[in-house]
């Protein structure tokens, strides 16, 4: 007799994914974000730019739970290597300086000071830029101190300041030889909940603005048998901007709190998981977990968790 298995759960057995991705570590907003999603048992990634504004027993207690990706301190962009930059020998001044040039980065006491570092405007936007070699010395210096604060191997993911850049192809393979699983890309939501198809350059499903409304799309998904991922970001200080904390309320009131029907976890948590459920061995005569995790399927309807590195005969 064969056997129909159905592989495609996370724990639970539900097919639905429910996570978030916050830039930038604002620890007044993060704690208010925090406050709203931890009671009702949402998870999800916060991506931290450099701990140095809190003691590290002060930062673990803050984001225990949670997820912590590199997204750089400084927060710089690279150099556009289409463009011509005129560098300026005058020290950055935020009033006076030629918005046509490239200035030197001042020593911030007590901040950042990082050599090589300039200041550029475009758009009306005053950013930090760095050559690509800086660019990708800061990751791993950034890499290494969150891991000084919140433990060797808890750093594994990538999250680019200002969206994926210019020259972008060597940051992405010095952050794959790190061995990093996955870079958020582009800084703009899509319109897709499907798990994405190239975790070096996934992104968000929501912003504070279009939260509820994207997640009610979401909540109303039919089920198709595959898996499906909702994230939402992007920063906490957005909701604080805007004035967009009761967005945030009413999803943690109407979606939080249901197990039966998400799985809420960390970024790097689901995709460990979807990977787990891709590595199951599963032949006429039985099912292989050789992952480290219970995975939960369906064998002719019938729930069975697999235990970690358990095989399920099915004859």
């Amino acid at each position: 007799m064969k056997h129909v298995v159905d592989k495609n759960y996370f724990p639970g057995f539900v097919r639905k994914a429910v996570t978030f991705t916050i830039d930038d570590g604002n620890i007044e907003n993060d704690r208010k974000f925090i406050d709203i999603v931890r009671p009702v048992g949402i998870r999800g990634t916060f991506n931290l730019c450099a701990p140095d504004r809190l003691s590290p027993e002060e930062y673990r207690a803050l984001y225990e739970g949670f997820e912590i990706a590199n997204h750089v301190k400084c927060h710089p962009a690279i150099f556009n290597l289409e463009r011509e930059y005129a560098r300026s020998g005058v020290p950055f001044d935020r009033e006076t300086s030629d918005v046509h040039e490239l200035h030197p980065h001042p020593e911030e006491k007590g901040v950042w000071f990082i050599n090589d570092l300039y200041y550029g405007k475009e758009n009306d936007f005053w950013y930090r830029i760095a050559d690509v070699e800086n660019y990708v010395r800061l990751i791993d210096e950034t890499h290494t101190e969150l891991e000084n604060v919140f433990g060797k191997g808890s750093v594994r993911s990538f999250v680019w300041p200002f969206g994926k850049q210019k020259d972008f192809e060597k940051v992405l393979s010095h952050v794959a030889k790190k061995g990093y699983y996955a870079a958020r890309g582009a800084g703009r939501s899509i319109d897709t909940f499907d798990m994405p198809s190239d975790r070096m350059d996934w992104r968000y499903c929501a912003s504070d603005s279009s939260l509820l409304v994207k997640m009610e799309a979401f909540d109303a998904l039919g089920d198709d048998g595959a898996l499906k991922f909702f994230s939402f970001g992007v920063h906490s200080i957005d909701y604080e901007r805007a004035g967009r904390w009761g967005n945030l309320l009413a999803f943690a009131e109407k979606y939080g709190n249901r197990r039966e029907d998400f799985y809420y976890a960390t970024v790097g948590e689901i995709f460990d998981y979807e990977d787990a459920i891709n590595a199951l061995e599963v032949t006429d005569e039985e099912i292989a977990n050789k992952s480290a995790l219970p995975m939960y399927v369906k064998i002719d309807g019938r729930p069975v968790i697999i235990s970690a590195g358990e095989t399920v005969k099915l004859n």
